[in-house]
């Protein structure tokens, strides 16, 4: 699970289908883009070695940036 104080990638991608699972289960799209954010530290995390702290902030960042976007989106829609 974890590598040299990471977390590693697969654990990022097992989470996304986990909270994609729990979007087609209970439809919100709030899950959606935390998997969506899931997905890209995952991606990050394949490529580069972080600390496990710096993965989860990244993540919170990412959700951070997502969730507005979602908002805005579905307002238009």
């Amino acid at each position: 699970m974890m590598r040299d104080g990471s977390l590693v990638s697969w654990t990022w991608f097992a989470l996304a289908l986990v909270l994609f699972a729990v979007e087609a289960l209970r439809p919100g799209r709030f899950a959606l883009w935390l998997g969506f954010a899931a997905v890209l530290v995952g991606i990050i995390a394949s490529v580069a070695r972080w600390p496990w702290p710096a993965e989860a902030a990244a993540f919170a960042a990412f959700a951070m940036v997502l969730i507005p976007v979602w908002r805005r989106y579905e307002r238009k829609a």
